[in-house]
């Protein structure tokens, strides 16, 4: 099958292994994604690098645009695909290029809310009113729709979606091929061997806008020190990830009297960062705001056998099997007390992380959501691998 593949929010290429930018998460999924469907003897083409924010943010002239519909029409039209998918549209970065052209099958992936309404009314006004046709016409356009979260299955109903075009498949992951011991991947970072290691992988980042009531990653890392503090002192965590934050995480570690035992490994290469995972006994991170989560490493986690603690909600009891990978709170006093739980009873936490190796294999490697991801452009129904996924409340059909 001939796939085109579009991105319109081109800077996410740009932060895929081997971008210009740090790798970030959905630069990842983009990367192992077109990988993972390449592998399945799929031919899969970028349509366009380039980035529609760029022309109401004035980087780029209309004369631009018209452009590269132009060359990008020339092109479709050469490679004929079978079908379109179209990677995270909003209002903001809309599709520009595909849904007008007709294609065969057209589907729409990391479907959701429209856009942030503050950054929305930013936009120059002729814009915002052209943007918000053409978003518009792209969710008409749609045969299916993934969203990758029930907030999400609920933002597209909103929008007046048909059930039956959305698809509820959460993020997936490509697990690396060899984890090394605790015991080397300690010894390679220079951490004890001893310690009881708790893991959060996070980017360290303030609220997105001024007055957003979402609170930001770095208050979740905040509250994660915050119940670090009751554990006993010969426990160690680490924090890998950085950002315009970081500072003020620093701060609230000094100010519990923690910071001698908080680890600030900073930025790490994705390849790299299994060193860590194999390092630590256990990950966790409080994260309350869906949009904030720390999605992709719980999964890691999982899949490099360590067990994690996290909030309940209703992504993360599709995403942890509480009990068995994992141990769900539904509150930070009870947060605290799994934490202090798995570092003073090591043999539930090895059980724990065991089980999770073969829990994402089942349901979130990358290569199963290719599988998926094909059928939904063939036509095809989606047969779920997700445990305890149609039993979700979230208005959408995945089978």
């Amino acid at each position: 099958m001939r796939i085109a593949f579009h991105v319109p929010r081109a800077a996410l290429l740009k932060n895929a292994p081997g971008g210009e930018n740090h790798p970030s998460g959905d630069g990842m999924i983009i990367a192992n994604l077109t990988e993972a469907l390449r592998k399945r003897g799929h031919e899969v083409k970028i349509v366009s690098r380039v980035d529609a924010r760029d022309f109401w943010q004035g980087r780029l002239p209309l004369r631009r645009l018209i452009a590269e519909e132009a060359l990008v029409r020339g092109d479709i039209k050469r490679f004929s695909p079978d079908g379109w998918l179209v990677y995270f549209p909003r209002i903001m970065w809309p599709d520009l290029f595909g849904w007008w052209q007709h294609p065969k099958r057209y589907v729409i992936l990391k479907g959701g809310y429209p856009g942030t309404p503050q950054r929305i009314a930013a936009m120059p006004r002729a814009w915002r009113e052209v943007f918000t046709v053409a978003h518009r016409h792209s969710l008409q356009r749609a045969d299916r729709i993934e969203a990758i979260s029930p907030k999400s299955v609920r933002d597209l109903r909103a929008q007046g979606i048909p059930e039956e075009r959305i698809c509820f498949l959460p993020r997936a992951i490509k697990p690396w091929t060899y984890v090394p011991s605790r015991a080397e991947a300690r010894r390679v970072l220079g951490l004890p061997q001893e310690a009881r290691i708790v893991l959060c992988v996070s980017r360290l980042a303030p609220r997105r806008i001024e007055n957003d009531p979402r609170p930001s990653k770095a208050e979740a890392v905040i509250d994660l020190l915050r119940a670090f503090r009751t554990l006993p002192s010969s426990a160690l965590l680490v924090l890998v990830g950085d950002g315009r934050a970081r500072g003020d995480v620093e701060e609230e570690a000094v100010r519990l009297n923690v910071a001698g035992r908080v680890h600030f490994a900073g930025t790490v290469e994705h390849a790299d960062v299994v060193w860590y995972y194999a390092a630590c006994d256990f990950f966790a991170c409080p994260e309350k705001e869906e949009g904030n989560r720390p999605y992709q490493s719980q999964l890691e986690a999982q899949a490099c056998g360590r067990a994690v603690v996290d909030i309940r909600n209703e992504l993360s009891e599709l995403t942890v099997d509480d009990g068995r990978t994992g141990l769900l709170a539904n509150s930070l006093e009870e947060f605290a007390a799994h934490m202090l739980r798995l570092v003073t009873d090591r043999e539930l936490c090895d059980e724990l992380g065991k089980a999770g190796p073969a829990f994402i294999a089942r349901s979130f490697t990358v290569d199963e959501r290719a599988r998926q991801i094909e059928q939904l452009l063939c036509g095809q129904p989606v047969d779920s691998t997700v445990p305890g996924m149609q039993e979700a409340e979230v208005g959408a059909r995945v089978v």
